[in-house]
């Protein structure tokens, strides 16, 4: 068989997202127009633990079928989740709810996630050093801007069974797109030159290579700051009272990404002091905004301009987390297989941990506390992962299969031994 070149596969990724996430989240805002007992129900679902319990078993699945059956598969299974999701919807609109529906929530959940680990894995893996934060960028960046529109375009609660209709649509052309995309479990880098292996995943050595993975170093210090960073943003207790509101959150995600996308792809010709500029100023930003809501907790008087300001700058802090993160863990790893792994254990930290103790607490603010302590240790042991970074291949996680047949784009077979990809400069 022979194989798109990186830049193709990547497109083909772009296209997937673009139709798949764009479409459903443009259309969301008004397909989930539903009735009030449903939307109780998703409520109870979404702001509860079984939810986030859901999203993080979905993480480990995501790795498995990533690494075993391959991003192909992952694409047609979440395109199929996507279409069981919609065609839920669509019913919903002609015959009112049931309790149904949360089983539909479950479905669609699974689905995203191990979608999120498969879309990052891929677009950690194809592209150059100097632009792994750009394609990563253009993926929150889509996602955001396709939530954004469908919030200003689709206000409308009439507008609900053409919007279900359409994201249906939308699923289906996703799954003939899925097939598109190589079937493969390892891609190498060597000299900037990406090699795709073909796959040879088990389940077997899959766990095996979890639970290495899960002893390293490394893993051990970038998923607490996954994890803290996220608790802490979720203890500060930023509601969206307003349509305003919501759009400049969107709107600090979409400016956020930007710009430290580029600011790590172009920032400084040595890898880790990009490294160190975008630790700083997610740092920074998750600063600002903690203090800002310090400011308007303690005063009673209504700040409406810090408060926007505020949600503009959690929009920004929460993207740069994610973009930031998965920046690092693309230049720890150095193939698909471990970096699927790195991606996956990161999905296992409960999102909405920091939400759900600080709706526990009350008026108490020991979460806020707890997450800050958190947070500023998190931070640095992060920061000893990000000086560890290095300007040529000498990856911790770096796992080159033994010398063995490889398949590139143009169906020639070569052959590398270890040394000869891990000590080779970008």
């Amino acid at each position: 068989m022979r194989y798109c070149s990186p830049q193709a596969q990547l497109a083909i990724v772009m296209a997937y997202v673009l139709v798949l996430l764009g479409v459903s989240n443009v259309v969301s805002p008004s397909a989930f127009t539903l009735l009030e007992q449903k939307q109780a129900a998703i409520s109870l679902y979404r702001t509860s633990w079984p939810g986030q319990l859901v999203i993080s078993v979905s993480g480990v699945l995501g790795i498995v079928a990533t690494n075993v059956a391959g991003p192909r598969c992952v694409l047609l299974f979440g395109s199929i989740a996507g279409i069981i999701y919609s065609t839920g919807l669509v019913v919903s609109q002609y015959h009112g709810g049931g309790r149904w529906y949360v089983a539909l929530l479950v479905i669609e959940d699974i689905g995203h996630t191990m979608l999120t680990v498969c879309l990052v894995t891929v677009m950690l893996t194809y592209p150059r050093e100097r632009r792994k934060a750009r394609v990563l960028a253009m993926f929150q960046f889509l996602v955001n801007l396709s939530l954004t529109l469908g919030q200003v375009l689709l206000r409308d609660p009439k507008a609900g069974r053409e919007a279900a209709w359409t994201r249906l649509a939308a699923c289906c052309v996703a799954l003939g797109i899925a097939p598109w995309v190589a079937p493969v479990s390892g891609v190498v880098r060597d000299s900037g030159v990406y090699v795709v292996a073909q796959g040879r995943g088990d389940l077997g050595g899959e766990i095996r290579g979890l639970g290495y993975c899960l002893w390293t170093r490394s893993m051990a210090l970038v998923v607490p700051y996954m994890f803290c960073n996220p608790f802490l943003l979720g203890t500060l207790g930023i509601t969206f009272p307003d349509y305003l509101s919501v759009l400049l959150y969107n709107g600090g995600s979409l400016c956020g990404v930007m710009v430290l996308g580029f600011l790590l792809d172009i920032g400084s010709s040595c890898r880790r002091t990009r490294g160190l500029y975008g630790f700083f100023v997610t740092s920074f930003m998750t600063a600002i905004c903690v203090v800002a809501m310090a400011v308007l907790n303690t005063e009673k008087r209504e700040l409406r301009v810090l408060f926007y300001s505020a949600v503009v700058v959690n929009g920004m802090a929460v993207s740069c987390v994610f973009l930031f993160s998965g920046w690092v863990i693309g230049s720890l790893s150095n193939d698909v297989e471990v970096t699927a792994r790195f991606v996956g254990v990161s999905m296992l930290v409960v999102p909405g941990l920091g939400s759900l103790a600080a709706s526990a607490c009350g008026d108490g603010h020991w979460p806020l506390y707890v997450g800050a302590g958190l947070a500023a240790l998190a931070s640095l042991g992060m920061l000893v992962v990000v000086r560890r970074i290095s300007d040529t291949n000498t990856w911790e996680l770096a796992r080159v299969r033994p010398a063995g047949s490889v398949v590139d784009s143009e169906q020639t077979t070569t052959y590398y031994e270890q040394s000869s990809i891990a000590k080779v400069p970008l």
